[in-house]
């Protein structure tokens, strides 16, 4: 029969346990809001890096039907949209950049 003791620490060491498995589900794959919300970056990026302004038109319409759905922030909206504004402006290049940088720094996004 395991001391008072010995019971606590068990107890401790199942609570750290359940806990850490807790955070780690928190933490685990992306919603489907999120893998959409990638998905429509990932077709600005390349309309983008095609220099396809049709397509970049079609994009940011998508972009901001999300937008407007509740599907994509209001952060996440104004940082496309200002990707776009860059593309459309003629700076590709520039353009490029900032939705690489986006999505190296969200990957998936809200």
């Amino acid at each position: 029969m395991p001391t008072p003791t010995e019971t606590a620490s068990r107890l401790r060491l199942a609570l750290v346990i359940g806990l850490l498995l807790a955070i780690a589900g928190c933490l685990g794959n992306p919603s489907d809001r999120e893998l959409k919300n990638r998905r429509e970056l990932e077709a600005i990026l390349t309309a983008i890096t095609i220099k396809d302004r049709k397509q970049l038109d079609r994009d940011a319409c998508r972009i901001e039907a999300r937008h407007n759905s509740g599907e994509l922030s209001d952060a996440s909206f104004k940082s496309l949209d200002a990707i776009i504004e860059r593309a459309r402006s003629g700076d590709w290049a520039g353009a490029e950049h900032d939705a690489y940088r986006f999505r190296e720094n969200f990957p998936f996004f809200r």
